[in-house]
C-alpha cells in the first residue's frame, strides 16, 4: 500500500463552503415549484449538516403526499399547511426518524388527518447506544419495510429501505415521474455522515447499488438543490468513500489509529459538529477494516486498540 502525503491530501470541507452559499440564497416558508406535481417548501433549520435546512416537499396535483415534514417548527409547520390548504393529503411520508425529518410529522397529521408513512421506530436500546438528534417518539401509523407501492397514477411510488446513513432511512421513487426522492443518502451539496453504531458503511455502500439500479432521472434529496444526474451524483459519491476508506487505510499503517487523530491528518476547516460527524464518519470506515482486515496482522491489533 502506497502511503499518502497527507500534508498534499489534507484540504478545507467543500461541503462548508456549499451551504454558505446555499444559505445565502436560501427562501423559507415560501412554497417554491420544483417542477410539475412538486413544491417545495423549505425549513429555516440551517445548521453545519442540513445546509440551508430541510426539504419539506408536497408531491402531486390534487391529492397530494407530504415528504419529510420536518423540524418541530411551528412556522414551518404553518407554512407546510398552508401550502397544502385545498389538498386531500393522502400521507405523510417520512424518510429516517432523526430530529430534523420526523417530528413535524405529528402536528400536521393532527392538523389533515393524513396518516404517517416511515420504517417503523427504532429499538429504544439502539436509540441509547447513540448520541444523534433522534426522535425517540416517532412511530409511524403504517410502518413500512420496503418494497411496497403507495398510492396511483403519477403519484404513485415505490418504498425503498435504504439503511446505512440511519437503519429506518427510506427512500420514496415517484417512476412516473422519474424522480426519487432520496432523503440524506444521498445529496448533491455534501456527502452523508455515516455514524456508528447506527450508521453502517457497508449498508450504506449496497444502498447506494439499489438507488443506482432505481434508473430515476432526477433525485431531490431532503437538504440542497435537485439532483440532475443521479447516477453520476451516485458515483460521485462511492468515489468518494472509496477514496477516504483509502486514506483512512494509509493512516492505520503509518500508525494513525485513533478517529480524532486520523480527522486531524485528513480533514482541516472544520466546525465542532462537523468535527464530531467527521470523526463518526472516521469511525465507519474503521468498522468495516475490522470486518474485511485478517486479524492476525499487526495494523488490526493497533485499530481494534483504538476504537
Amino acid at each position: 500500500m502506497t502511503n499518502l502525503n497527507f500534508k498534499t491530501q489534507k484540504q478545507p470541507v467543500p461541503s462548508t463552503l456549499a451551504a454558505e452559499r446555499l444559505r445565502a440564497t436560501a427562501v423559507y416558508g415560501v412554497p417554491q415549484v420544483i417542477c410539475k406535481d412538486v413544491t417545495l417548501v423549505l425549513a429555516d433549520n440551517s445548521k453545519d449538516y442540513t445546509g440551508p435546512g430541510t426539504n419539506t416537499y408536497i408531491v402531486g396535483s390534487e391529492d397530494v403526499w407530504i415528504i419529510d415534514p420536518g423540524p418541530n417548527d411551528q412556522q414551518h409547520i404553518d407554512a407546510v399547511l398552508a401550502a397544502v390548504e385545498g389538498h386531500k393529503v393522502n400521507g405523510i411520508l417520512v424518510t429516517h426518524s432523526h430530529l430534523d425529518h420526523s417530528p413535524a410529522a405529528a402536528p400536521i397529521k393532527a392538523a389533515t388527518g393524513a396518516p404517517v408513512f416511515g420504517f417503523d421506530r427504532l429499538d429504544p436500546y439502539l436509540i441509547r447506544q447513540s448520541d444523534e438528534d433522534i426522535d425517540e417518539t416517532f412511530e409511524p401509523d403504517t410502518a413500512l419495510l420496503g418494497g411496497e407501492i403507495l398510492g396511483r397514477g403519477d403519484t404513485r411510488c415505490r418504498v425503498v429501505h435504504t439503511p446505512g446513513h440511519f437503519p429506518n432511512h427510506l427512500c420514496y421513487y415517484f417512476e412516473e415521474l422519474g424522480i426519487l426522492f432520496s432523503g440524506d443518502h444521498v445529496m448533491g451539496w455534501s456527502t452523508t455522515v455515516i455514524v456508528p453504531p447506527l450508521g453502517n458503511l457497508a449498508d450504506y455502500m449496497e444502498s447506494l447499488d439499489v438507488l443506482e439500479r432505481l434508473g430515476a432521472k432526477r433525485m431531490l434529496p431532503s437538504h440542497g438543490l435537485p439532483v440532475e444526474a443521479p447516477a453520476v451524483r451516485i458515483q460521485e459519491v462511492r468515489n468518494h468513500r472509496h477514496m477516504r476508506h483509502e486514506q483512512i487505510a494509509g493512516c492505520v499503517a503509518d500508525g494513525i489509529c485513533n478517529p480524532s487523530d486520523i480527522v486531524a491528518a485528513l480533514y482541516e476547516g472544520l466546525t465542532p459538529r462537523l468535527l464530531k460527524a467527521a470523526e463518526g464518519c472516521v469511525a465507519a470506515h474503521l468498522e468495516q477494516m475490522q470486518n474485511d482486515m485478517p486479524t492476525e496482522m499487526p495494523a488490526f491489533q493497533k485499530l481494534r486498540a483504538s476504537v
